[in-house]
């Protein structure tokens, strides 16, 4: 909770910061107490130094939801080296229950042959959260809106499961991907493209 408030989401303590400063600003002026005045600074201080450090730190969970966006992004149009980088070559691909529908080494043709069939015009993520564990696994939820040539919108709800490798150096990568939502209803192994 403390790293959500400080380094991913500081505004709150920002907020706290600057409107006790100025209070004590105001308090001091009133009263001529060159402390009180002094102890503004000191809380202005506090809410600029929280923001430069939520601004220098990416936690792990910033990180995920980076990579998980940039994952999205890699697959219209289809950018192998981006893949290459963040989904690992033993990833599976699995059904809402967790019984893999794609064992290792068969993710990345048969999304070839399915790009191949159908002719994106882009994908976007509509909402994306992330959890990182302090075992070296993580995961993240994404669901995406994928614009196809003559057709509606499609929305699909994805859960990514992530492991931290050595190689690149301590880089995230995905190991399961595990299709749950097609258009708001439950996947059935068959809806496979």
């Amino acid at each position: 909770m403390l790293e959500h408030l400080f380094l991913e989401s500081p505004w709150a303590v920002m907020a706290i910061g600057v409107i006790t400063a100025i209070v004590l600003l105001t308090v001091g002026r009133q009263r001529r107490n060159k402390w009180l005045a002094l102890a503004s600074l000191g809380a202005f201080a506090l809410a600029a130094g929280v923001w430069f450090l939520a601004s220098a730190v990416t936690t792990d969970r910033e990180q995920l939801i980076l990579d998980t966006q940039a994952l999205v992004a890699a697959t219209s149009p289809l950018d192998h080296a981006a893949l290459d980088l963040l989904i690992d070559p033993s990833a599976t691909v699995s059904g809402p229950d967790g019984t893999v529908w794609l064992p290792a080494g068969q993710l990345r043709p048969r999304l070839r042959t399915a790009l191949a069939r159908v002719s994106l015009h882009g994908q976007r993520v509509r909402f994306v959260q992330a959890i990182a564990h302090d075992t070296g696994w993580a995961e993240s939820t994404v669901t995406v809106r994928t614009e196809i040539a003559g057709g509606a919108p499609i929305y699909t709800g994805w859960l990514l499961s992530w492991h931290r490798g050595q190689e690149p150096a301590g880089a995230w990568r995905v190991v399961d991907i595990r299709w749950l939502r097609f258009q708001g209803q439950g996947v059935q192994r068959g809806m496979m493209p």
